[in-house]
């Protein structure tokens, strides 16, 4: 979420201003509550600091990019994952004019390398919105409300997909003094296996170490990432992330492990999730904090908004 919430409301009162001659210029307005919107500005001279900057409204960027790279979803070394669902809603600066379909038919690609899941195609269709395609069970719709500044556009598509891994990518086009807020939702399935239920950091966290790779899948939200075996992924976490907390689900046995925790600060949803018929601690947090912080990370990846009650 970058200043949307794909599954509320549509609200034309979120966006920003990028009119540079416009008394709010750099402003942005409403963004979903712990959510900030894109704004790409260079001059650093002119405008050393956006009023979006000052308030917490924006991340700005001072260099302009072809493609903007937000992170990857998930990404499962020897497993496979299917994307069955994906819901965007983006308000911008910028409209897009091209043809929608065969845009979009190159984008929705959850493999790596130059080609996409779809290959383009014209769209023969209606050029009036909302354009649905009935062969991929795609729609879009360029411009389902109006906003004080800026498009919207949305796009829903269902499906069944296979994919080891998914990125998140904004195109820009090397594109300065633009603004851009979007909200997704990708539902995707895996496998039944064992879980190892951390938040991690792909680059720093996940990437650098190939013996966590060769044990369990990476996932944005710290549970989605399936393994192997359960005792394998434990004797990884114990030996890479001694002083962190982190838990393991056992598939077969439905047992979750707890280290560094305690049965208090699993959160409901997360059981409600796994339905664990029993959680056994490895080893009880020294620093409550530890725990604590998993908690909060948790809960800030599967927009748990707002978070559960603070625990001691």
């Amino acid at each position: 979420m970058y200043g949307l919430h794909p599954a509320l409301q549509y609200n034309a009162n979120r966006y920003c201003q990028n009119n540079t001659a416009a008394s709010d210029y750099g402003k942005c307005y409403n963004p979903y509550p712990n959510t900030k919107f894109i704004f790409v500005q260079t001059d650093t001279t002119t405008w050393p600091t956006l009023p979006c900057e000052s308030d917490g409204t924006c991340i700005r960027y001072t260099a302009t990019v072809s493609a903007r790279s937000f992170g990857t979803v998930f990404s499962y070394a020897g497993k496979q994952a299917i994307i069955t669902r994906v819901i965007i809603i983006s308000h911008s600066s910028r409209q897009i004019n091209r043809n929608v379909i065969e845009i979009l038919y190159n984008t929705i690609q959850p493999f790596s390398g130059p080609y996409g899941l779809y290959l383009p195609e014209y769209w023969y269709g209606s050029v009036s919105d909302p354009i649905y395609s009935p062969v991929s069970n795609l729609m879009v719709h360029r411009s389902p409300y109006s906003l004080p500044s800026g498009y919207t556009f949305y796009l829903s598509w269902s499906g069944n997909v296979f994919a080891t891994s998914v990125g998140l990518y904004s195109y820009e086009e090397n594109v300065n003094n633009i603004w851009y807020g979007t909200g997704g939702i990708i539902y995707w399935a895996y496998e039944s296996s064992p879980l190892a239920v951390i938040p991690l950091d792909y680059d720093r966290d996940y990437v650098s170490y190939q013996e966590l790779r060769n044990t369990f899948g990476f996932s944005t939200n710290g549970v989605d990432q399936p393994g192997w075996n359960a005792d394998d992924i434990i004797r990884v976490l114990r030996e890479l992330f001694s002083n962190r907390a982190w838990a393991v689900f056992d598939d077969r046995q439905y047992v979750l492990y707890l280290y560094n925790l305690t049965p208090d600060y699993v959160p409901d949803w997360l059981i409600e999730k796994l339905s664990p018929t029993a959680m056994k601690v490895i080893q009880s947090p020294a620093d409550a904090a530890v725990a604590k912080a998993w908690l909060d990370l948790l809960n800030e990846r599967n927009a748990q908004i707002p978070p559960q009650t603070e625990l001691p």
